[in-house]
């Protein structure tokens, strides 16, 4: 038939962006900080709008974790669409630096591991804060952002790993 395209030829591939956040041995941190544990302090709270920042500006999703009634200990978003790698870089940069820097302010060593990658786009309805779910783990890209934060963990914290 002229004019009809052809459903199966004119499906992409989408791929998205996985970021995973977690803030370093923030438990200990917080202990010590004597921080009440469901409140948002100085490091949760700026990370929630850091965080929000970030989804905003680059017309993202979070996925898990972002917490602004606890603040946000650790997070995973979603990217798609046209990106820029170099801009996604200084602005996670920029959440670590400012997350060490009000660490500094508060008297305290605090920071944060940031494991990304990307793959093909993977369904995975977002859930409520804390609510860990292996289902998280559903795509290619979601299991090597996760293993790229472990290997930031593992190096000493306060990275970033693509994968």
């Amino acid at each position: 038939m002229e004019g009809c395209v052809d459903s199966k030829l004119a499906l992409e591939t989408v791929e998205e962006l996985i970021i995973f956040i977690d803030l370093d041995n923030f438990k200990e941190i917080s202990e010590k900080q004597g921080w009440a544990t469901y409140k948002p302090n100085e490091v949760t709270g700026a990370l929630t709008h850091l965080v929000s920042d970030f989804v905003r500006k680059h017309l993202g999703e979070v996925i898990y974790g972002l917490d602004e009634k606890r603040g946000t200990e650790e997070c995973m978003l979603r990217l798609t669409g046209a990106l820029s790698h170099n801009v996604i870089v200084n602005d996670l940069e920029f959440i670590l630096s400012k997350i060490q820097n009000i660490g500094l302010e508060c008297g305290c060593d605090v920071s944060v591991s940031i494991g990304v990658a990307r793959g093909p786009y993977t369904p995975i309805r977002p859930t409520g804060p804390y609510q860990w779910s292996k289902r998280l783990f559903k795509g290619q890209a979601q299991r090597l952002a996760h293993k790229a934060l472990k290997r930031a963990k593992r190096q000493g914290g306060n990275k970033i790993i693509f994968l």
